[in-house]
């Protein structure tokens, strides 16, 4: 898989009480990198082996957010990037200039587009007088991969604009319910969540907001 250098943060250490790896919960110590999803993963690049997911101890702390990176998409020609993180076994760039050649398009275009980060939002008091909070999100079409975004990115991709890469991403957005009874509250957006992969016909929502149906709620 091509990675862009630009949208990844490589080489980092934590000593630990920091992270955790995902599947077994254990504290990790060591070398990770992060990408521009917000995602964390063990090893200094994602071509070391061995690699595993890393989360944090708090999900909710305000260290959650992710880091600053260059979201432009561009086609892998490597123009200004001789030494891509790329897998060269199963990842050969002349094939994408033989299919720009037959196609009549410019080799040395690589036609940048903006692509959606994650960006959270908070409710604001009027919100929260109002009991009801829209977030917004896009999954990738082709893959089960979530990202919640702020609302300016969730209109550039609906609005289908020429310098984003929208034919990319599905977004979409929540009706969050903010107030009222607790188990009332949890069960609105449980079922809010629910009816949206049926809706969209795609599985894996649930699981990217980690079954935290009381985020924001003020009783």
């Amino acid at each position: 898989m091509y990675i862009p250098k630009n949208k990844i943060l490589t080489d980092q250490y934590t000593n630990g009480g920091e992270y955790i790896i995902k599947s077994t919960e254990e504290d990790y110590i060591g070398f990770y990198h992060k990408l521009y999803t917000g995602e964390i993963f063990t090893g200094k690049t994602p071509n070391d082996s061995n690699i595993r997911q890393l989360i944090l101890n708090e999900s909710d702390s305000p260290q959650n957010e992710p880091p600053e990176f260059d979201t432009v998409n561009k086609i892998a020609l490597f123009l200004d990037d001789p030494d891509p993180l790329v897998d060269t076994s199963i990842w050969n760039q002349r094939n994408i200039v033989d299919y720009l050649k037959s196609t009549g398009q410019d080799t040395k275009d690589d036609q940048p587009k903006e692509t959606p980060y994650t960006s959270y939002s908070r409710p604001t008091e009027d919100d929260y007088s109002l009991g009801v909070f829209t977030r917004y999100f896009c999954v990738k079409v082709n893959e089960n991969i979530y990202l919640e975004i702020n609302k300016d990115t969730y209109d550039n991709l609906i609005q289908e604009k020429k310098d984003w890469a929208y034919e990319l991403y599905t977004p979409f957005w929540l009706q969050w319910t903010l107030t009222g009874e607790e188990k009332e509250v949890e069960l609105a957006n449980s079922n809010v969540i629910a009816i949206k992969e049926r809706r969209l016909k795609r599985r894996g929502l649930r699981e990217f907001l980690k079954g935290n149906y009381l985020k924001f709620y003020k009783p």
